[in-house]
């Protein structure tokens, strides 16, 4: 599952860059790029919720299989069809039947690992998994996107849809799990989807924690939608920095990331979840004053590479804690309204932070947000009790090709 997720990040972080490049390189309109990101975006939108209910309905595996085979024949496809024309409703549709794939695997991926590795093992398998994601996707992707695209639009293109297709044959290499393979739901699970996401909505509004550590999340997108759309002008305008120089404030934050990624599954072995959360969130909205007050790139950058980590430090104890307290038939559907949450409030959050940068400041977005942050990490999480830290454990034994516990 590692090495599939891998493949298939490597594959997210060179069509990501490359769309928007093609986009630009045949229609230089603003509102064209905009319009790239809305379509492919908007099946989260659309599909979040039916997604985790098929993710509860069938094999899991089978879903994220399907996806990447999906992603990757439309991209080898695109590398055929866009090798002379780029038409932008082609490129849109493209883009579309991407975000859809992107809902599916998403969604289902994670609804896997709690059947893949113990509970005590959740936050070093998700850790692992954050790191590939991570460096694949945010610092390898991109740079090669950006040289195949240089050379030919197709050969990028290519080369994401075999990165995809590769995702799929590791996939192969999951064995079965008892009880997964097949997947049927009983015959009354088959008749709504609407009344299947009502029970899962009724079951995250109904339990306290993930409640407010979905609401919390939520605040955590728009606060990072909102900063990270005007990174870009406080890279330009307040520290002085050029392209070059906005590229390393990126690459600050992704190996701080990386960084977390390692750090919090040891935290959590030894601080109780919602406290290692509660600060780690507040942590990242301190991370985000403090970059709104420096003036200095390098402070940014220190600024960044910190917040990077407080990200993992949030990120991966609260999708740990969240499924380990989900039951597996509503796993899915739980990390649908997980995602939706935390995607939905991102281009509301981008939204806020070019009003705030009009009304004041763009410096003043960060110090705005960062505070908001840690006032609600504190608030929003106060009452929460504290788990006792989980210690890691050896899984069970896996068939062949599964996580193990090594490292």
């Amino acid at each position: 599952m590692w090495a599939s997720t891998a493949a298939s990040n490597a594959g997210d972080g060179i069509t990501r860059t490359l769309l928007p490049l093609l986009v630009v390189a045949h229609h230089p309109d603003p509102a064209a790029v905009a319009g790239l990101t809305t379509v492919n975006m908007l099946p989260w939108l659309l599909f979040a919720l039916p997604a985790g209910v098929l993710a509860d309905r069938v094999d899991r595996r089978r879903i994220v299989l399907g996806s990447n085979v999906v992603r990757g024949a439309a991209l080898l496809g695109a590398a055929l069809v866009l090798a002379t024309d780029r038409p932008l409703p082609l490129l849109y549709a493209l883009a579309f039947l991407l975000g859809i794939a992107e809902t599916l695997a998403d969604t289902a991926a994670p609804a896997m690992l709690p059947r893949l590795v113990e509970a005590g093992q959740l936050e070093r398998a998700n850790g692992r998994l954050s790191a590939a994601q991570i460096v694949l996707n945010e610092m390898v992707g991109p740079p090669v996107a950006g040289l195949l695209a240089g050379l030919t639009a197709a050969a990028a293109l290519a080369t994401g849809g075999t990165l995809y297709a590769l995702a799929a044959l590791l996939l192969l290499g999951l064995a079965p799990l008892a009880g997964t393979d097949p997947r049927p739901a009983p015959p009354e699970a088959r008749d709504g989807v609407l009344r299947d996401i009502r029970q899962g909505l009724r079951f995250v509004l109904g339990h306290r924690t993930l409640r407010v550590t979905l609401a919390a999340s939520a605040l955590y997108g728009l606060v990072f939608s909102a900063t990270f759309s005007m990174l870009v002008l406080l890279s330009e305008r307040t520290l002085r920095l050029g392209e070059t120089g906005y590229g390393l404030l990126l690459a600050a934050g992704s190996v701080g990331a990386v960084a977390g990624s390692w750090l919090a599954p040891r935290a959590a072995d030894r601080l109780p979840t919602v406290r290692l959360a509660r600060w780690s969130l507040a942590g990242s909205g301190a991370a985000y004053v403090i970059l709104g007050l420096v003036r200095r790139p390098e402070l940014a950058a220190l600024a960044l590479a910190v917040n990077g980590v407080f990200m993992m430090g949030w990120n991966i104890p609260v999708m740990s804690l969240r499924q380990r307290l989900t039951p597996e038939d509503l796993q899915g559907r739980v990390m649908s309204v997980s995602r939706l949450c935390s995607w939905g409030s991102m281009p509301v959050g981008a939204t806020l932070g070019g009003l705030l940068a009009a009304a004041l400041t763009v410096p003043a977005v960060f110090v705005v947000c960062g505070g908001v942050l840690v006032l609600g990490a504190l608030l929003l999480l106060a009452r929460l009790h504290d788990e006792p830290p989980v210690p890691a454990a050896p899984a069970a034994p896996l068939p062949s090709g599964e996580l193990d516990d090594k490292g």
